[in-house]
């Protein structure tokens, strides 16, 4: 079958940049951050849609006025994660109120609800639809139908079954029990289908063709506006999450406390061959790599498959993908380099400095913290890849599980992949093959543990050309990292 949806005369696929202010959805998943207050989400959320010459003042009032149509104001102050499900739905139609919408569209709005929720969405919408509005609400919930004014019953295949009040249902189906309405629709579409139309007899002509108003240029925010919007809520959605931000506060600590306790007392220096510990220099730089590794990857790893349905909505309605994407690759950029910083500070301190002096930075101790931020900036784009490919949350920690132990073994470090067919190959894709081969000719491990113990890895040697080789790769694959994302999470053409 084939048709178009007009929307006030408008062509709804062909003008929905125009259109999408006055049209709301709200999907079945709830689409509001909860590490957020009520407050916080909508005023983002109003930074994105409303016009750009918007001022802070007029969107607080724009959220004070749609709070109190939903009869939301006291939970002005109230993290999303606090609500009872009514009100979290209540949340999520007050995102689509923002912009003043002449047609509400509501999946499921009642999914997962006890009966007493139910009726509360559901006078809600009633409120909604005596206030001016058109609410269509897609729904399984056949409590309280009562308050609709127009009931659709579709038979499998889109076939229309019944279409009129509720009040009529029982005369046209011949019972008010739904089981029996839909067992009997289901056995027979087309036969459901057939009764509708001998009832209501063929549906009426179009209506004629008349010029629709002029709907005027769509709002636009600038890309760096959208940014600078989801960039700062970046920055609330982490530290308000209290337990994640502990976490990665005491990560780095943790990740220099285990580079502490190799045994040795040379750190960077030259360890005695016939000791305790001849290979110091390398099993510092294995825990510092695993460490970048795991801070890195552990950072992004869940953030993209967490709020996928709340991007799908903000991406329906204009936001930018590239604004989106480098907004998260900027804000976990710092924070990489920060946990990166406390490492490095941690084992310079505790282990000392690289003694065979800088290969490009001209201070040693700059250059590995170089070497580690690098290592762990590119595992957090590793990290927003995997949970780009995630289908639930549920994959995140056997994805990470094998993200650090297949980069434990691809490091080089530990096990040699150098000239080893196969492993060789596949270890260039891996953030830990060039941060580990930067630190290595950062330290000149080749010269501090010559012999079996270190392999003869050009990557590794001591030189300018070599260490600059390694953090290009750590650019490039990045990049590639970061370029997987976009195309991964685009919006569909079509």
């Amino acid at each position: 079958s084939s048709g178009t949806v007009t929307f006030e005369g408008h062509n709804v696929h062909a003008e929905y940049a125009s259109l999408r202010s006055r049209i709301g959805m709200v999907p079945q998943d709830d689409v509001v951050h909860g590490q957020l207050t009520v407050k916080q989400a909508l005023m983002y959320a109003a930074e994105l849609r409303l016009p750009p010459d918007t001022t802070k003042d007029d969107r607080e009032q724009v959220v004070a006025r749609v709070l109190e149509e939903l009869e939301m104001s006291k939970h002005l102050e109230t993290r999303v994660d606090k609500l009872s499900g009514g009100q979290r739905k209540r949340a999520s139609v007050a995102l689509e109120l923002l912009t003043g919408p002449s047609l509400l569209i509501l999946d499921e709005p009642t999914s997962g609800l006890d009966p007493a929720l139910d009726r509360q969405v559901m006078t809600m919408l009633r409120q909604l639809a005596d206030a001016g509005r058109v609410v269509l609400v897609v729904t399984h919930s056949l409590t309280y139908l009562d308050v609709c004014d127009q009931v659709l019953l579709l038979a499998p295949g889109g076939k229309t079954a019944f279409c009129g009040p509720p009040s009529q249902i029982g005369p046209a189906m011949g019972t008010t029990n739904w089981a029996d309405i839909f067992s009997t629709v289901a056995d027979d579409p087309d036969g459901a289908q057939s009764r509708y139309l001998a009832r209501t007899g063929p549906p009426p002509p179009a209506p004629p063709v008349q010029q629709p108003a002029e709907l005027g240029d769509p709002a636009h925010t600038s890309l760096f506006r959208q940014f600078s919007t989801i960039a700062r809520r970046q920055m609330r959605l982490i530290v308000s999450d209290r337990g994640y931000f502990i976490f990665l506060a005491l990560l780095p600590f943790i990740m220099g406390s285990l580079s502490m306790s190799v045994p040795g007392d040379v750190g960077f220096g030259f360890p005695n061959p016939m000791g305790n510990a001849p290979n110091e220099p390398g099993q510092i730089l294995v825990l510092l790599n695993v460490g970048a590794v795991f801070m890195g990857t552990a950072l992004t790893i869940r953030d993209l498959i967490g709020e996928r349905a709340i991007f799908r909505r903000e991406q329906a309605v204009g936001l930018s993908t590239s604004a989106y994407l480098l907004a998260k690759v900027c804000v976990y950029t710092v924070f990489a380099v920060v946990q990166s910083a406390i490492v490095a500070i941690i084992v310079l301190i505790g282990k000392g400095g690289p003694t065979q002096g800088a290969v490009a930075l001209g201070k040693p101790g700059l250059e590995l913290f170089a070497d580690v931020a690098l290592t762990c900036v590119a595992s957090a784009m590793l990290g927003l890849a995997l949970s780009a490919i995630a289908k639930s949350n549920e994959q995140i920690m056997p994805l990470l599980v094998v993200a650090v132990m297949s980069q434990l073994v691809f490091s080089g470090g530990m096990i040699p992949v150098t000239d080893r067919v196969g492993l060789d190959q596949m270890s260039w894709a891996t953030p830990a093959r060039w941060g580990f081969a930067a630190s290595a000719s950062t330290v000149d491990l080749i010269k501090l543990v010559p012999g079996p113990l270190t392999p003869k890895d050009r990557h590794w040697h001591h030189t300018p050309g070599a260490w600059w080789f390694d953090v290009g790769m750590l650019v490039v694959i990045s990049i590639c990292y970061v370029g997987f994302v976009r195309w991964k999470i685009r919006l569909p053409r079509g």
